[in-house]
């Protein structure tokens, strides 16, 4: 079972690893007015539905939480925030910088790797990379049937024509560090997963007022 959520812990959390926080630096301020910026998103990664039964399998319990959790994104109609928050945080930076936003890549990002990210910059100077790392419900610890919404995300800043990152920041959310109260199986997947949704609403919150504090200029 131990193996079991540690694997889960892998999955969400891995691609925080990296060097840390970067802000931007307010020096470049002036130079950013009038410059053009775009926004663009990856794939989703698998959501990870892990009960106390799965995780009693280690690694194939982790696979079968990952397909149980991406039906019941689709069935339930459960959004990604990625673009919920990449769309609040082009918002700010047009206001905070004067940047122009020209909007979404129509193409999402197949890769991490910065060339990859700056072809979908539709000929912006800018463009904002926002990639979900991790999202998932899990049973809190030995507490079986007692569940938490879990969240993680990246972002970067990029200069399109150097292909060079200037700001840089990962975000994580879950409703236990939140200090909301644990809640049943069944509380998680009523009317089409409210709960789910409302949790991921909050961590949107949580993550974009990280972002623009400590990464943008507030």
């Amino acid at each position: 079972m131990k193996k079991a959520v540690l694997a889960v812990l892998f999955v969400s959390l891995v691609a925080c690893a990296g060097p840390g926080k970067i802000p931007i630096d307010q020096a470049m301020s002036p130079t950013l007015k009038g410059k053009s910026l775009s926004l663009v998103t990856h794939e989703s990664p698998g959501f990870v539905a892990m009960t106390y039964g799965k995780g009693m399998f280690a690694v194939a319990g982790v696979g079968a939480a990952v397909a149980a959790g991406n039906e019941l994104v689709k069935e339930s109609r459960i959004v990604d925030p990625a673009q919920k928050i990449g769309n609040l945080l082009t918002q700010h930076l047009g206001s905070r910088y004067g940047l122009s936003v020209k909007g979404q890549s129509s193409k999402k990002a197949e890769s991490y790797d910065i060339a990859e990210v700056v072809k979908l910059a539709g000929g912006s100077d800018y463009v904002l990379d926002v990639a979900t790392n991790g999202w998932n419900f899990i049973y809190d610890g030995f507490h079986f049937s007692d569940y938490l919404v879990g969240y993680s995300v990246k972002v970067r800043l990029i200069d399109v024509a150097n292909a060079k990152t200037i700001a840089e920041g990962f975000s994580t959310y879950d409703t236990k560090s939140a200090g909301k109260p644990p809640v049943s199986y069944e509380k998680l997947l009523e009317n089409n997963a409210a709960y789910i949704k409302e949790a991921l609403e909050d961590a949107t919150a949580h993550c974009v007022e990280k972002f623009k504090t400590e990464l943008f200029g507030g």
